[in-house]
């Protein structure tokens, strides 16, 4: 997080207040403070990395758009929540940014103190942990649903009241053996981090694409030639380390039975999970997700939510 010099500190509260508070323009701030308008917009944008502002989206009214409307309406899903389209095309990152923006939002509005919430591990559920703030998390315990992904667990680094919360399972996603991953399911320190983990009353997860390059990939959990042959079985998605096909019925392949996680089935018995993914490229994976009622609420973009109603 960005540490300003005291003196842009004092600009920046300053500016901050004016244009969140007192409405001015920048340009009347600008005049206010004896600066550029140039200026302005750098405080302004200081003031928010510094974290003096904090910008927070009203998920009811993301979940209120009208393609969340017919998402509910078409499919099995109890709720969604829609980001609205960017004029531009977007980075994979910047991408990930604005949905895990929106899980937060959602998210907050679940939190109460003695709340569990579940994480299923992904990019975009570890960036939205990264902004909840240490108020909302009062009192709520985290619980790992699966094994840990490092490169991805370490971005919640960033949130140090978030890492307090998070229990993690102490053992990676994918182990070596069918044999070492029964066994340590089987550990104590494990089974009790997944024990609290069916007791969520939310579940956050990621739902990856089986397709080259993809999430699972990215990460190292597998190799391309894996997700290929996973695909050749009709796989079309994956969830907690499993892979599953175009109507959710979960697929065999080289890594099966080598995840410490809670499996699909258990998945689908929780009461309330959030998947958060986006990219055209995930939508057969969203809709075998969603077919296999796995999900009970979908977080996307605009650009996958129209994909997955068939208007691209």
């Amino acid at each position: 997080m960005l540490t300003p010099e005291a003196g842009d500190l004092d600009l920046a509260v300053r500016a901050a207040w004016l244009y969140y508070e007192d409405g001015l323009t920048q340009a009347q701030i600008a005049t206010r403070l004896f600066v550029s308008r140039q200026t302005v917009g750098r405080l302004l944008e200081t003031a928010r990395q510094a974290g003096i502002v904090r910008i927070e989206l009203d998920a009811n009214y993301l979940a209120a758009m009208g393609l969340a409307t017919e998402l509910r309406e078409r499919t099995p899903l109890s709720d969604a929540v829609v980001v609205p389209m960017w004029t531009g095309p977007l980075s994979r990152e910047r991408t990930n940014e604005r949905v895990a923006a929106a899980l937060a939002a959602y998210v907050r509005r679940h939190l109460h103190p003695d709340v569990v919430v579940g994480v299923g591990w992904s990019d975009t559920v570890a960036r939205a942990l990264t902004m909840l703030s240490a108020e909302s998390l009062d009192g709520v315990t985290l619980a790992s649903a699966a094994g840990t992904i490092r490169n991805v667990a370490e971005l919640v680094s960033d949130n140090p009241e978030a890492v307090r919360r998070l229990m993690t399972v102490p053992a990676p996603l994918f182990v070596s053996s069918v044999g070492l991953a029964d066994t340590l399911r089987a550990e104590a320190s494990v089974s009790r981090v997944f024990d609290l983990a069916r007791s969520a009353a939310l579940t956050l997860t990621g739902v990856g694409a089986v397709r080259p390059g993809g999430s699972a990939v990215r990460t190292g959990m597998v190799t391309d030639e894996d997700v290929a042959t996973y695909a050749r079985s009709g796989a079309v998605g994956d969830m907690l380390g499993q892979w599953f096909g175009r109507r959710g019925e979960v697929i065999d392949g080289p890594v099966s039975g080598r995840a410490v996680s809670l499996t699909l089935a258990e998945l689908r018995e929780l009461p309330n999970v959030v998947g958060v993914a986006a990219g055209v490229e995930k939508v057969e994976a969203i809709r075998g997700a969603i077919a296999g009622r796995y999900l009970d609420v979908l977080v996307t973009d605009e650009p996958t939510a129209q994909a997955l109603l068939g208007r691209s």
